[in-house]
């Protein structure tokens, strides 16, 4: 393994333990509270009839089902991923959880009665970023290749404030997003 992967998968392992610890102190209110709505730099890159490109979080992940509630109800379109068997994510609509399977790693995915959709927004998780919008994601590569596959689609992550480190190692293939979303701010 490269020093630069071992460097990725040493800091995959610690800011996942500082989002486990952070997430971990936060009441249920807090939490709840957390990601309701969209501030307004962001509020503008949405409107109704589009697709955004929304992931299911799971365990101390910034939560998204209180803004795809909100999303949807201002006529905004959500599209879920699902891993391909070549290791691509694919977006389809999604009109309620019911809809969703457990799939890739047991995470829950859209069904194949969910039509395909082409995002106009792709909302990426993470487990680490930094100031240039560098984004440390769980190692699979699958979102890189989404963001490769629709390069003038906005790509915006959303994390906690505690998941910003001081440099994320990128390679080539690494493709910075262009906004990211916290509990605390949003860094352009």
């Amino acid at each position: 393994m490269s020093i630069l992967k071992e460097n990725k998968k040493k800091l995959r392992k610690e800011y996942r333990r500082r989002r486990d610890a952070f997430v971990g102190q936060l009441d249920v209110a807090s939490r709840n509270l957390s990601f309701r709505r969209l501030p307004s730099p962001l509020a503008r890159l949405f409107k109704p009839g589009q697709t955004v490109a929304f992931y299911r979080s799971v365990g101390s992940e910034a939560p998204t089902e209180r803004l795809i509630e909100y999303l949807t109800e201002t006529g905004v379109n959500i599209a879920f991923p699902r891993v391909m068997d070549n290791g691509v994510l694919e977006f389809r609509l999604v009109t309620g959880p019911e809809l969703l399977e457990s799939g890739f790693r047991d995470i829950p995915e859209p069904g194949d009665t969910c039509p395909l959709a082409d995002p106009d927004v792709i909302i990426a998780p993470l487990v680490a970023f930094d100031r240039s919008l560098r984004r440390l994601g769980q190692g699979g590569g699958f979102y890189d290749r989404s963001f490769a596959q629709y390069p003038d689609v906005p790509r915006i992550g959303l994390a906690w404030s505690v998941q910003e480190a001081a440099e994320i190692p990128s390679e080539p293939h690494d493709l910075p997003l262009d906004m990211i979303v916290t509990e605390c701010e949003i860094i352009e």
